[in-house]
């Protein structure tokens, strides 16, 4: 007989609570702070489930299988990863949700482990640590921050052009059936500037719940490239937090792919006058995979600007989510705000489910949303074949060059020449993806 979702939800709530209570790892203040804040909000929030709206497209049964609530291997081997041709920028490695290889970083920056946090440092991670992320309904980010067993701090100082970095969140080689829990903090001081490249690797039936907590200061500016181009067994649940001070910019560009289960929730504020954001989005879904996009964009100051442009494809029986929010808060006037969203279907059986939403208070703003979903032109497509183009090959150039806008925003040449062969193999291979 089938096991009820609702009865899976509670045995897996239930086993969360039994490892929150028992843990016992190395912790400073800022830490066990955080672990408490998070079995205290996950004991109260209920998991999502068939009638909870927001996941209304994504099952949740990905995630509560056996061992995925499982304490990685403690004998866990990094990955071979190749670098991108052309990026020299230091490199943090976060294996299994644990900070295995933390950079010498430039001065005015700090990299380091919580854990190891010492004198301003630790007070810095004290006032911020958990500041973003709220675990309001959020009973996933309350996991993280009951089971996260160390974490990643980036400080660039007050005026420091901190040059490029790389995040690599990596599943070990010898990787069985568990959870990982990594949990990362970004804090730019006013006029300091960094471009960051996140790069998710990992293919095998591994749970990686990330939290990331961005703060942004005045006049400061982050260029932010998350990859995610592995998929397969894997199962990925990606909250990203960010906020943007007076005359800050931040500068969102993605490619992804999916996987069994990947679901990304970024929620975005733009706190004070002046405050920008750029958000792009390249997807390829193909097979079963699935991905879902939670955007929220949140405009709590007037003069503020943002600007959205997603591009999906979604091939084979694959499906492709992307809810994108603007609200514009009372006060916020002068705010300008647009959001696009194009997706093709590349089969009768893909789905794609788009849901723009505008809630606007505040009467002197200029905002626009749209979204579209339809197919290949196949009077391009025939255009292609009879000047002797294969179909497959035709089909292949038509869908890139429906990514290209997006892609030509990665503002590292690197990671653009990374991205196009890297989406090609997804596009051309579905069932084998890499980076």
């Amino acid at each position: 007989m089938a096991v009820k979702l609702e009865d899976r939800i509670e045995d897996f709530a239930r086993r969360a609570r039994e490892q929150t209570a028992a843990q016992a790892v190395t912790t400073t203040p800022a830490l066990e702070a955080l672990r408490q804040r998070g079995r205290e909000a996950f004991a109260t929030t209920a998991l999502p489930g068939a009638k909870t709206e927001s996941w209304k497209y994504s099952r949740v049964g990905p995630l509560l299988e056996e061992g995925l609530l499982d304490r990685p291997r403690e004998d866990a081997e990094a990955p071979g990863v190749q670098a991108m041709a052309g990026f020299e920028g230091p490199r943090i490695v976060i294996l299994d949700g644990r900070p295995q290889l933390l950079p010498d970083a430039p001065a005015g920056i700090t990299v380091t482990r919580f854990s190891a946090a010492t004198g301003a440092t630790a007070d810095l991670l004290s006032r911020e640590l958990g500041s973003l992320a709220s675990l309001d309904e959020r009973p996933f980010v309350a996991l993280n921050g009951a089971l996260a067993e160390d974490g990643v701090l980036i400080h660039v100082g007050p005026n420091v052009q901190g040059g490029e970095l790389e995040l690599l969140l990596a599943q070990s080689r010898n990787a069985l059936a568990h959870g990982a829990h990594p949990r990362v903090l970004v804090v730019l001081e006013s006029g300091a500037s960094l471009s960051l490249v996140e790069r998710h690797l990992g293919l095998a039936e591994v749970f990686t719940n990330a939290v990331i907590e961005v703060r942004i200061g005045a006049a400061a500016r982050l260029a932010h490239m998350r990859l995610q181009l592995d998929a397969g067994a894997a199962r990925s649940l990606t909250a990203l937090d960010v906020a943007v001070a007076r005359d800050g910019s931040y500068d969102l560009q993605q490619a992804l792919v999916g996987s069994v289960f990947r679901r990304n929730e970024i929620r975005i504020r733009c706190t004070q006058p002046g405050a920008e954001v750029t958000v792009g989005g390249a997807t390829l879904t193909r097979d079963r995979y699935h991905l879902d996009i939670q955007m929220c964009l949140e405009h709590e100051a007037p003069h503020c600007r943002s600007n959205q442009v997603f591009r999906a494809l979604a091939g084979e029986r694959s499906k492709t989510v992307l809810n994108g929010r603007i609200h514009i808060h009372p006060g916020a006037q002068k705010t300008v705000a647009e959001l696009s969203s194009r997706n093709l279907l590349l089969s009768h059986d893909a789905e794609i489910d788009a849901k723009p939403e505008l809630e606007i208070y505040a009467d002197d703003v200029k905002c626009a949303h749209g979204a579209t979903i339809g197919r290949l032109d196949e009077k391009s497509l025939f255009y292609l074949r009879s000047r002797g183009v294969k179909e497959a090959d035709a089909r292949m150039m038509l869908s890139f060059a429906f990514l290209a806008g997006v892609v030509a925003a990665f503002p590292v040449d690197a990671v653009r020449d990374a991205v196009r062969p890297a989406l090609e193999a997804a596009f051309t291979a579905p069932s084998g993806l890499g980076t």
